[in-house]
């Protein structure tokens, strides 16, 4: 068995391997969700650049993932730090970014992150946040944005809500194929803990060889929260809007977006 891997026999003799997330699916990603996230991501980036006047000289992507963020910046002119803590995503990156000079590449987990110098605006897109499982990991992860930013910089961060998580849980295995992979995944909601559990798996579409099982989970934080962790941290002047549009949340709010400047 490979090192790190925990494999179990299926019944055609294929073994099912369970690996870290994004150790397969960083290949297909920007084709299941990426490019859809993205340009999401975008206009809101475009309409907030505008609406707080950010600096955007030296810009930090924390949870850069693919790197689509990032040459989006470097193509702005930014001198981008594109943070990840997963190598695959960082080798799609890498690609992606290749003779990019503007761009330095680091492989951090946000919650120890720390940049060879500060930034004015840092962004963390696509629900990165999310996957913090316990709130102080949220703490750790939001004072070392704080300790990146210059005074007067701006954080930028969307995360998935609870309303979000549960309504996207289904108890059907939806199966379907890209490229030449088959893929299927359940979703499933705790009350309990406020959480979601994507469970993914990754094999070929002949249905023969073995399969990659990926877990993702996410965890849900009210806003409130969130707020005061922020100001705890040493921003101030948060605010918070449903992403879909930038108006004012509201119960059925999928996704909220942060702006917080720091102190």
């Amino acid at each position: 068995m490979a090192a790190g891997l925990e494999g179990a026999k299926s019944g055609n003799g294929a073994h099912e391997w369970g690996i870290p997330a994004y150790r397969v699916s960083s290949a297909l990603y920007d084709r299941l969700v990426g490019e859809v996230l993205h340009e999401l991501w975008r206009e809101n980036f475009e309409r907030l650049a505008r609406r707080y006047a950010l600096g955007l000289d030296r810009v930090a992507d924390v949870a850069c993932g693919t790197g689509m963020a990032s040459l989006y910046l470097a193509q702005r002119g930014s001198r981008v730090i594109a943070v990840d803590r997963s190598e695959e995503m960082l080798r799609v990156a890498a690609a992606r970014l290749r003779g990019r000079g503007s761009v330095l590449l680091l492989r951090q987990d946000m919650r120890h992150l720390s940049l060879p110098f500060k930034v004015q605006t840092m962004v963390c897109a696509a629900d990165s946040l999310n996957h913090l499982l316990h709130e102080e990991d949220v703490r750790r992860a939001f004072r070392c944005f704080a300790s990146a930013l210059e005074a007067g910089g701006h954080l930028l961060f969307d995360v998935n809500t609870a309303y979000q998580l549960r309504e996207g849980q289904d108890d059907r295995e939806w199966v379907f194929r890209l490229e030449n992979w088959r893929l299927s995944w359940r979703s499933e909601w705790e009350e309990e803990t406020s959480s979601a559990t994507l469970t993914m798996r990754l094999g070929q579409v002949d249905g023969r060889g073995d399969v990659w099982v990926e877990v993702h989970r996410e965890k849900a934080y009210p806003a409130d929260l969130l707020a005061a962790l922020l100001e705890e941290a040493g921003f101030r002047r948060v605010e918070v809007w449903d992403a879909a549009g930038l108006g004012k949340p509201g119960a059925r709010t999928r996704r909220l977006q942060f702006v917080a400047l720091r102190g």
